[in-house]
């Protein structure tokens, strides 16, 4: 049995993605996670044999947070002492690999799920650039949730080909394809609850209110398109960044706030759009093309993983509003057979990312590295 720690700077990515893998893991090994859980906060689902450790990370830069988060990590890697140190997101990779070096944790895993930096410029760009190459060369070994980022982390010389590894098709945990479905009784709930028609076409934007989630140009992308048809478009997310005024006017556009119950909407819409500046890989491509939703999206990398151009959705050029309306009238004037691209997008995501895939290449990678347990710190 070895004994072995998760570390994330927020519980929700623990709870969100990482569940499958933490309790198969429990059933052999002793198990832990390190987060920020704040007034007894816990981690929902977890099995009852991981041990859980309150350690704040704070998500934003902050000096003097950060070095007592990292003296916290280290003294609390050294008491422990963990055969496998895993961290998730940026600000936890970096502290926990530098705190696990270190505390000479044998082994320890970084897992990349996006870069900050990709879309900076100049000193910002380096620093953060800078920041993930100390996370990736204090890691004993990094995965990365799509092929497209590893091959843009190699050629920016964060990480090598035989240091790192995309496990089975991409994402970070893939998707569980009973729990995401279409429901014809959940569409006609939820548009009978928005006053919605159903030969009224729907767009769906889910995610936070960012410019470099490309917002301000899905909203000039849909207001451009030319169809007879009844269109609109819902947006789902936290306004991180007061947005909402882009489009408190528009009669078509429906903000609806955050929703616990994201993934009905899947069901509810015709469309995904994710207009990304950047991102990792885009989970909820691959959550709403379980449920037989179809997607718009950037074509940059990651996204290019989760969107089979032309078969489970449509990829636009990036930042360009012109190329979103083109797609957005492919779809809505039915310009593609768009029933065939639900039934194909649901079909990807069973053969590609159903969860048990990257549950089967994860339980096989962490089993080359723990057995034996007497690993060298390199």
């Amino acid at each position: 049995m070895s004994k072995m720690v998760f570390v994330s700077a927020v519980p929700e990515t623990i709870s969100s993605f990482l569940l499958i893998y933490i309790n198969s893991l429990a059933e052999k090994h002793d198990v832990h996670i390190a987060t920020s859980l704040p007034s007894g906060e816990t981690v929902r689902g977890l099995s009852l044999s991981v041990t859980t450790h309150n350690i704040n990370i704070a998500r934003n830069p902050d000096v003097f947070s950060d070095a007592k988060s990292l003296w916290k990590l280290f003294l609390f890697f050294k008491k422990e002492k963990f055969d496998v140190v895993h961290s998730f997101t940026p600000k936890a990779g970096l502290l926990t690999q530098i705190g696990s070096f270190f505390a000479r944790s044998p082994i320890r895993f970084h897992t990349f799920t996006g870069q900050v930096w990709a879309t900076k410029t100049g000193i910002a760009r380096s620093l953060l650039k800078h920041l993930d190459k100390i996370t990736a060369t204090l890691a004993t070994f990094c995965l990365v949730d799509s092929v497209s980022q590893k091959d843009f982390l190699i050629q920016e010389n964060i990480v090598t080909d035989v240091n790192s590894r995309v496990l089975a098709n991409g994402s970070i945990s893939g998707i569980n394809i009973n729990k995401f479905s279409f429901s014809q009784d959940t569409r006609q709930r939820l548009r009978n609850e928005h006053n919605v028609k159903e030969d009224e076409f729907v767009f769906l934007y889910v995610g936070r209110l960012k410019k470099e989630k490309g917002i301000p140009e899905l909203i000039k992308g849909f207001t451009a398109i030319k169809t007879e048809k009844c269109i609109k478009l819902f947006i789902i997310g936290s306004d991180e960044e007061n947005l909402s005024h882009l489009f408190e006017n528009h009669s078509n556009i429906e903000y609806i706030g955050f929703k616990t119950n994201i993934s009905e909407y899947y069901s509810f819409a015709d469309t995904l759009c994710l207009p990304s500046h950047r991102e990792g890989f885009g989970n909820v491509i691959i959550e709403a093309a379980a449920c037989n939703l179809p997607a718009i999206a950037s074509n940059i990398y990651g996204l290019c993983d989760a969107v089979e151009d032309g078969y489970s959705g449509l990829l636009h050029d990036v930042k360009n509003e012109n190329s979103i309306t083109s797609s957005m009238e492919k779809m809505v004037n039915n310009e593609i057979n768009l029933n065939q691209m639900r039934t194909d997008a649901r079909r990807r995501v069973e053969e590609v990312f159903d969860e048990k895939h990257l549950l089967k290449e994860f339980l096989a990678f962490y089993d080359k590295f723990i057995e034996p347990v007497e690993v060298g710190v390199k």
